[in-house]
């Protein structure tokens, strides 16, 4: 694990334009948050995208700083304090605990649970889904599920992870964030067919006539399928969202990324 150093930051929002911040409903005394792109009229920095969360992205160093704390002040975080992955596009999951040091990047790895509370976690996309899920039983994760995620199972590794620290799949809530959808994600049609045919209802066609996959309709039914009842969609396609509110790969490879960011705070059990 490598810390993620944003003590070198000008004032948070130092322009007045923060990235777009979404609260999502995941339980009692759990909150989570999907970011997006600063405002259509937020100037844009020298380098990288405005309103991009990652220090994996282009980026100056005190703009970043100042958008992550616009962003997490406005979730009632430190921004220090999130604990991030350097996401690879596995099935490794990783467990933060005491021991995980503050503003850690965990290497290697494409979800992370805790029990700890007060412990932001997040997940950076640009496509790929983001999922937040939360259990009464205390237990929070986040994951990254790309088209090779969801073949190699990083959304059941990550609940049988949930369930090693004590929580129950019937009680788990999902929300799965901002993603490219089956309107844009073209793809091969022989990589179509690889994928549904363990998930038939990620075959999509493109709002262009070409093969694709719909990678979130693929990541909810796998929910559905482990037994979780609480799966909600939050946000809209990345590529083609009408109010230009995401980050896209797709779109543009330069881009940033977008954050999906769960916290149990403190006092639940």
């Amino acid at each position: 694990m490598t810390a993620v150093d944003d003590r070198d930051a000008a004032p948070a929002g130092a322009d007045g334009h923060a990235p777009l911040v979404l609260p999502v409903s995941l339980g009692p005394g759990v909150d989570g948050w999907f970011t997006g792109r600063a405002p259509a009229d937020a100037p844009p920095p020298a380098v990288g995208a405005a309103g991009n969360l990652s220090h994996r992205r282009p980026h100056e160093p005190p703009r970043l700083a100042a958008d992550r704390r616009a962003a997490f002040g406005r979730m009632g975080l430190d921004a220090g304090d999130v604990v991030w992955m350097q996401q690879v596009h596995g099935a490794e999951v990783a467990v933060v605990d005491e021991h995980t040091p503050r503003g850690a990047e965990v290497r290697g790895v494409d979800a992370l649970v805790t029990v700890q509370a007060d412990r932001p976690i997040a997940v950076q996309v640009a496509d790929c889904v983001p999922v937040l899920l939360s259990s009464p039983a205390g237990v929070v994760a986040v994951a990254h599920a790309g088209r090779r995620g969801v073949e190699l199972g990083i959304v059941p590794a990550t609940l049988a992870a949930m369930e090693d620290l004590g929580a129950e799949r019937a009680s788990v809530a999902a929300a799965i964030g901002p993603a490219i959808g089956g309107c844009c994600y073209e793809v091969p049609s022989e990589m179509r067919e690889d994928l549904s045919d363990d998930h038939p209802v990620a075959s999509g066609t493109t709002s262009w006539g070409t093969p694709s996959l719909d990678l979130p309709a693929a990541v909810a039914e796998v929910l559905r399928d482990a037994g979780v009842g609480d799966v909600a969609r939050v946000g809209s396609c990345t590529r083609c969202d009408d109010e230009d509110r995401w980050f896209s790969h797709r779109a543009d490879p330069t881009t940033g990324r977008q954050v999906g960011v769960v916290v149990r705070r403190g006092g639940q059990a």
